[in-house]
């Protein structure tokens, strides 16, 4: 493979529960903490007693007060997560990012499930309740899935292929896998990918409680340890918020503009369960599939995996499906690979997961430090051997898989390297 073919990362934006910054997430993660907290809105707290939320949000820090009156919350943390990735990348500046890029060969590829629905619930809230017979010119703009990629484009004038993936909790996974096409097809240059997403609204939460997807109870109303994966005491997965944003670019590129390379992006692979509309197909034959292409797309056999980043919500029966799979597909030696999920920590981001646990596979692989599944109190039989339980730990990562499982048995599924 010539480096015109293959792709790296070469800057990481976060806005995560724990705040702004990629180093304030992983600094969160690796120290066992959780993000996950009492609701303190009272009507979201009947349906979701627990969230992972940025509590301290404050978007005029980052974004102009036009920028914020005409963006919904998603966009905003979708929008600042971009201009913390450019400014890793050395690229923030627009004037030089046009510099070294043309803008039309610029590109930007998101990941989102639902888009504004906050805006949206208030405008029908609005109408029903008869408070107005209008809303507002910016409700449509503000509330389509597509709006936060809009709105990177808007903030940096790139005019590039600017494209949108719903694919529920796989979204931000196959953003970043579809994304590397662009490049290897000589489609785009470089390429602003990942997820954004915030859902926190009566509708959503009542929505996912109904499906028996979120976690209603806890161990002694110790609210940072409700979202629990792979612990016999599950429940249920607890909602997070938040946007991830990776930059990828052709190894030719960075290399000519002597960037700083984090990873290299090897393997993508994606699959569905043509199941049920929310349940995992339980023997994880789709879920395999999805794995079992990323590794032939990099070239790799199983055992060349040294870490994996589950998607365990939490939920039971997507923690077993998942556990299933990865036996099926590892055999025994899944007993000699770490598996560990980052959800105990920041919840469940939706349309984000993908691509937060990128930045979670890419900073493992820089730091040799293993992210731990917290909140692991008894194990569930079944499970992988080794899930980190409860402390990071020091180790050397060549290849690391993240897994992206979603509702409508969207699967996704990208594979690391160290450079």
């Amino acid at each position: 493979m010539t480096d015109r073919e293959r792709i790296v990362v070469t800057g990481l934006g976060a806005v995560t529960p724990f705040g702004v910054g990629t180093s304030r997430f992983w600094e969160g993660i690796v120290s066992g903490e959780s993000a996950v907290k009492k609701t303190d809105d009272e009507q979201l707290r009947q349906w979701a007693p627990v969230i992972a939320t940025y509590q301290d949000f404050d978007p005029s820090r980052y974004l102009s007060k036009k920028a914020i009156q005409g963006s919904d919350r998603f966009t905003q943390m979708g929008i600042i997560a971009a201009i913390e990735a450019l400014n890793d990348a050395g690229l923030g500046d627009i004037s030089y990012l046009h510099e070294v890029y043309q803008s039309h060969r610029v590109g930007i590829s998101i990941g989102c499930a639902f888009g504004g629905v906050q805006t949206l619930e208030e405008g029908s809230e609005r109408i029903y309740t008869g408070r107005s017979k209008r809303v507002s010119a910016r409700l449509v703009p503000k509330a389509i899935p597509n709006a936060a990629g809009a709105g990177i484009a808007i903030q940096y004038d790139l005019h590039g292929p600017v494209m949108t993936y719903s694919t529920a909790c796989a979204s931000s996974a196959n953003s970043i896998g579809e994304a590397s096409y662009w490049l290897r097809l000589g489609k785009a240059d470089m390429v602003i990918a990942g997820g954004a997403e915030c859902l926190f609204s009566p509708t959503i939460l009542s929505g996912l409680r109904a499906a028996g997807a979120l976690a209603v109870d806890g161990p002694d109303q110790d609210y940072k340890k409700w979202s629990r994966p792979f612990d016999t005491k599950r429940s249920g997965m607890v909602m997070g918020e938040g946007a991830a944003m990776v930059i990828l670019e052709t190894l030719e590129n960075a290399k000519a503009r002597n960037a700083t390379i984090y990873a290299e992006l090897v393997g993508y692979g994606t699959s569905n369960d043509a199941y049920h509309e929310t349940s995992p197909d339980p023997s994880g034959k789709s879920a395999r599939l999805a794995m079992e292409e990323a590794l032939e797309s990099g070239q790799l056999k199983p055992e060349d995996i040294d870490y994996i980043n589950a998607h365990a919500t939490a939920t039971p029966a997507g923690d077993r499906a998942e556990s299933h799979a990865l036996y099926e597909l590892f055999g025994d030696h899944l007993n000699k690979i770490p598996v560990s999920s980052i959800k105990g920590a920041v919840g469940h981001m939706l349309g984000t997961a993908g691509a937060i646990e990128s930045i979670a596979c890419i900073k493992a692989i820089k730091t040799s430090t293993l992210p731990p599944t917290i909140n692991v109190d008894e194990q569930e039989d079944g499970t992988p051997a080794d899930i980190v339980p409860n402390h990071s730990r020091n180790q050397s990562i060549t290849y690391a898989l993240s897994n992206s499982f979603g509702f409508g048995g969207q699967n996704g599924v990208l594979i690391w390297k160290k450079y």
